[in-house]
């Protein structure tokens, strides 16, 4: 996400703490932006009691997991399964701004948020054989550090066939989300050689790309709103590791992944009014990614690189969310 507004040598300078307030900012002038487009389009709009805009401030926990395997050569053999990393049971406290504005002749939507990894659990595997068998080399290690990153925008034509109660909006958006994961505390399972230090790799994973959805608004009562949403994802994919221990690779790129995916997005919630204009928000989100067969490429500290396939990513996450919502 950092080349919304800065070259992405900038992510790689000054550590992690550079790259943190680099997104902050890169995230905070993307809300910005849809803040005075907002502005923009209540002070041309027609604007009615039911419409306006508003911005949610959210908090909650989200868990992910993600993997990939790599076969043995491009054409997806020797063996089909060589390798195999899986990130599960992420715990991450996620942050989340949100925004809405709804005319007579348009819906628009916009958020961002990030997340802080707190705990997790990673697996590395290596075989032999066809089908994940003969597997020679196995690792369970932590994966307690790290961060994800999303922001989204929408826009679409509202449709109200309930007489006002119901509203319906298709609409058409763009997305990006990243993970950045870390692999620490080794612990060699297969062979049982237990634990080893030293242990600090990273990948990195961005998913980007268009999605086409349906936004669902019921007013239950005067205060009470129900709603929910579905989106349909396609997804550039990109992958990107640094494997500290190996010193036959380069560093800090290791090595890079390139796939096209897609995904679905499913949420639900409501909201609660306490005065005219503060709402009580609470919402579930659940996401489903994977992609196609594409590139795995290492890069050999002797300045060489090969090339094999790349099976698969498979990215699944839910979250549970509470906030509350300013409604202009």
């Amino acid at each position: 996400m950092g080349e919304c507004i800065l070259p992405k040598r900038y992510w790689k300078e000054g550590g992690k703490v550079k790259g943190l307030f680099v997104r902050i900012f890169c995230i905070g002038r993307i809300f910005l932006g849809f803040f005075l487009l907002s502005v923009f389009l209540l002070l041309a709009g027609n604007v009615s009691a039911e419409m306006g805009a508003s911005f949610a401030f959210n908090n909650g926990y989200r868990s992910d997991d993600i993997d990939w395997n790599i076969a043995g050569d491009t054409a997806g053999n020797n063996p089909n399964i060589l390798s195999e990393l899986t990130w599960s049971d992420l715990k991450i406290y996620q942050l989340q701004a949100e925004g809405k504005v709804i005319l007579e002749w348009l819906y628009l939507r916009g958020s961002v948020g990030y997340g802080w990894i707190l705990d997790g659990d990673n697996q590395d595997s290596d075989y032999l054989g066809n089908n994940r068998t003969f597997e020679y080399s196995r690792s369970n290690n932590s994966s307690d550090n790290g961060n994800v990153m999303d922001a989204s925008i929408g826009v679409g034509y509202p449709f109200e066939p309930g007489a006002g109660w119901l509203r319906m909006t298709p609409l058409l958006g763009y997305s990006l989300h990243e993970q950045d994961l870390t692999i620490t505390n080794g612990f060699q399972t297969i062979p049982s050689d237990g634990s080893f230090s030293g242990l600090n790799s990273t990948y990195h994973a961005k998913w980007k790309g268009p999605w086409a959805g349906i936004d669902f608004s019921i007013e239950a009562s005067r205060r009470l709103s129900l709603f929910s949403s579905f989106e349909y994802h396609w997804a550039d994919y990109d992958g990107e590791a640094n494997w500290n221990l190996r010193t036959d690779f380069e560093h800090p790129k290791s090595f890079e992944h390139d796939a096209s995916g897609k995904g679905i997005v499913v949420s639900a919630g409501g909201s609660y009014a306490i005065s005219k204009n503060w709402l009580i928000n609470a919402n579930i989100d659940y996401r489903e990614s994977s992609t196609d067969a594409g590139t795995d490429r290492t890069f050999f500290a002797d300045g060489t690189t090969s090339d094999t396939r790349l099976n698969e990513v498979n990215w699944s996450s839910y979250s549970a969310m509470l906030g509350i919502i300013f409604r202009f």
